[in-house]
């Protein structure tokens, strides 16, 4: 009886083999669900021994019915109720500051309900796990902290305490500590070399089992498919977004007319026409 690995495309099979948890398509995979090896990873990237995770999804989409939605890689919760989002990104144009802006307004966004006082605001966690040094300083990790500067002297700064916590983690990093040994883990494909047999176990039955062979070859077709429709449905939006404008500045359709010629919600065509009225002040001014 022929194994599963006599049954799949090679190049599926190599590809799957070359994937590293630096890849976001094999690390959601491998982390998706596990309470246990999320709170082990947080554990390590945050230096904390006491956080318990209660909640782990991977891939999660946070829509914006206004304009652009996010996919966060992971995504969890502690039980006291703090959120976490860890990113990897292997180009540094995809882990810059206005994307982690971004994803915290995304993650805001959808934590209160309506008439939630903003008190209630989650203590969140965005880290980005770079392939390069972001910054360039040789340093393990860069905390982000905001500041109040003081007029009165440019040395004096208050803290600015809004609840949001950015960690970039540099994954070049190969010091000989948890956080050294977790980055090489990150960029290895091979498991029997990784330091840490939590991660190497889970590696090795995505690469090595047949279940979970056999689903990694689901997951990959379907992320290739996934990104190849949201390619054509982005296109598509911004066609109908454009579509949209020309009718607002060249027709008399009513903004009800105009969404429902072009596929839009009606909230949207009318944060269309309030922009393109605020550009035509601009241009006047």
């Amino acid at each position: 009886m022929p194994s599963i690995f006599d049954t799949i495309d090679p190049a599926m099979l190599a590809r799957i083999q070359a994937m590293r948890l630096m890849d976001d398509d094999f690390m959601t995979v491998v982390f998706d669900g596990d309470n246990e090896i999320t709170e082990f990873l947080l554990r390590i990237l945050l230096n904390r021994d006491d956080l318990r995770v209660k909640k782990v999804t991977t891939q999660e989409e946070k829509r914006n019915l206004f304009g652009r939605s996010v996919r966060l890689d992971i995504l969890a919760e502690d039980t006291k109720g703090k959120v976490y989002n860890v990113e990897v990104q292997r180009a540094d144009e995809g882990a810059s500051p206005r994307r982690v802006r971004y994803n915290q307004a995304m993650l805001d966004s959808h934590s209160l309900k309506k008439k939630q006082d903003f008190t209630e605001l989650p203590e969140t966690y965005i880290i980005f796990i770079t392939e390069n040094d972001y910054y360039g300083l040789g340093q393990p990790f860069y905390k982000i902290k905001k500041t109040v500067e003081l007029p009165s002297t440019a040395s004096t700064y208050l803290p600015f305490d809004d609840g949001c916590n950015i960690i970039y983690v540099n994954g070049s990093y190969r010091g000989n500590d948890a956080l050294g040994k977790l980055m090489h883990d990150f960029c290895t494909p091979n498991a029997d070399e990784m330091n840490y047999s939590e991660l190497a176990e889970k590696v090795r039955y995505h690469k090595q089992e047949t279940e979970g062979v056999r689903n990694m070859c689901r997951i990959v077709e379907e992320y290739g498919k996934e990104r190849e429709a949201e390619g054509l449905k982005r296109g598509t939006q911004q066609t109908s977004i454009a579509n949209a404008k020309n009718f607002l500045q060249k027709s008399s359709l009513s903004p009800e007319m105009i969404a429902d010629c072009c596929s839009l919600p009606l909230e949207q065509v009318l944060a269309l026409k309030e922009e393109l009225a605020s550009e035509a002040v601009a241009v006047t001014n």
